[in-house]
């Protein structure tokens, strides 16, 4: 009370209706009439609003222009940001397909073809290697040949210097075509 009469007190007068509708909101509140009323107050003088508009027309035009600001910036980063990244990321797929065509026009066909050589090389390279065998067997049998050659003339070296003059023409023949029948199995 003694707040009250520290400060100017007003009356205000009302229906009997309305007093039991402000004491049944106060109630579900937990506050007193007056408690209620003075925050009642308080809220419509801090958030400007009008205690007629019961279907906030005021506050639905707000959140209506708040809305129209978020949806003009979202149109906005969509201009400046999005659509240009979208162009970005369509000419770079553009250009790794050109990519992709070049590497598969030109690489993959420049690959068959050393392929191809080296598929060549190596053939030639095998028929190399078969002929050096030839020619190391060739060599090994030429060889063969001159030792088992030197060893007939030795033969008939020896085998002529037995037969003396005094020898008879028919063992000199046979000894030459013992001889020529010896080089010709070889």
């Amino acid at each position: 009370m003694e707040v009250q009469e520290s400060q100017k007190i007003k009356t205000l007068r009302f229906s009997i209706s309305v007093d039991e509708k402000l004491q049944k909101v106060a109630l579900k509140s937990g506050m007193t009439k007056l408690d209620f009323f003075i925050a009642m107050v308080d809220y419509f003088f801090k958030s400007k609003k009008d205690p007629r508009d019961l279907n906030d027309e005021v506050l639905k035009k707000e959140i209506n222009k708040k809305t129209d600001n978020i949806i003009g910036f979202i149109k906005t980063q969509e201009e400046e940001l999005l659509r240009p990244m979208k162009k970005d990321g369509e000419r770079m797929i553009a250009a790794q397909g050109k990519i992709i065509t070049f590497f598969n026009e030109n690489i993959i066909k420049h690959n068959d073809v050393q392929k191809a050589a080296f598929q060549t090389h190596s053939n030639n390279i095998g028929q190399i290697v078969g002929f050096l065998q030839k020619l190391d067997t060739s060599q090994h049998d030429k060889k063969i040949l001159k030792a088992k050659f030197s060893d007939l003339l030795e033969y008939y070296i020896k085998s002529r210097e037995q037969i003396s003059g005094f020898s008879k023409q028919a063992e000199k023949d046979e000894l030459t075509s013992h001889v020529r029948q010896q080089v010709k199995n070889l």
